[in-house]
């Protein structure tokens, strides 16, 4: 209720005051969270080329290559992506709809943003984690979807009890920066479809979906959530695929354009 409350009233402030909360909460919590994954391995040194190799190993191995090609083709790419469309939106189209309200010089700008946001996010925050959880020394039980409880335990085990509140309010204000960015996009796509004056009602339902999301059980959630990303992925990976050359044509002129810039800066 608490959350659906901060929910409705930041979302009934308009775009600016999303932006203004996201660019509040995103940036300090991603650095906290950064620096104390740094902090620990730091401490445990000694364990990190041991935990890149069981990463490169579990990957390339031949039994990992025939069970995934053979064996579990299906579900790998249905959890692999599924999964890592949530760290980064990449494929959805979701992105595109905040990147297109910035005011940039040139939309390749935003574009190159856009890359170094999924970079920073799957691989700079996603490998912290991972290496963070096998350098940690706690007992990983492979097969078994354990979520944050994981990641917990390793910071747990390094810094103590109060490592588990750090990492909860982390978590907390990542869930609301990503749930109010969803919110915009739900409202940008309501009023395309049923016009401007229909964006408060949806910030009633989608406060009303908070709350009822809390109750449902997870894998119910996770269910949802996946099909419905599917169905917005297909439709935009197809357009991504016809919209190839503008995006050739967007790149090239960027790059004629700052060769110009750049040579006039040195005469």
């Amino acid at each position: 209720v608490i959350l659906a409350a901060l929910l409705g009233a930041v979302l009934l402030g308009g775009a600016k005051r999303i932006g203004m909360i996201t660019e509040q909460l995103v940036p300090f919590t991603a650095a906290i969270y950064i620096l104390l994954g740094i902090g620990i391995l730091i401490l445990n040194a000694q364990a990190l080329p041991e935990a890149l190799s069981a990463i490169f190993k579990g990957a390339f191995c031949p039994r990992a290559v025939t069970g995934g090609a053979i064996g579990s083709l299906w579900q790998c790419l249905q959890v692999g992506v599924s999964r890592g469309v949530f760290t980064n939106e990449a494929g959805m189209g979701t992105a595109a709809i905040a990147h297109g309200a910035s005011n940039v010089r040139h939309p390749v700008e935003q574009g190159l943003m856009g890359i170094m946001e999924v970079f920073l996010d799957t691989i700079v925050i996603c490998t912290i984690t991972a290496l963070v959880i096998l350098c940690s020394g706690i007992p990983v039980f492979y097969g078994t979807d354990s979520g944050v409880t994981l990641t917990a335990e390793a910071f747990t085990s390094v810094y103590g009890g109060w490592a588990s509140l750090a990492l909860a309010f982390a978590l907390c204000c990542f869930a609301l920066a990503t749930i109010l960015g969803w919110g915009l996009y739900g409202i940008r796509c309501a009023q395309y479809i049923f016009g401007e004056k229909v964006w408060r009602k949806f910030v009633y339902l989608q406060i009303l979906t908070v709350i009822i999301s809390t109750v449902l059980k997870t894998g119910t959630v996770w269910m949802i959530a996946e099909t419905v990303n599917g169905l917005m992925a297909i439709p935009n990976l197809i357009a991504l695929g016809l919209l190839t050359p503008e995006v050739a044509r967007l790149t090239k002129d960027y790059i004629l354009e700052s060769n110009i810039t750049l040579t006039k800066g040195r005469k």
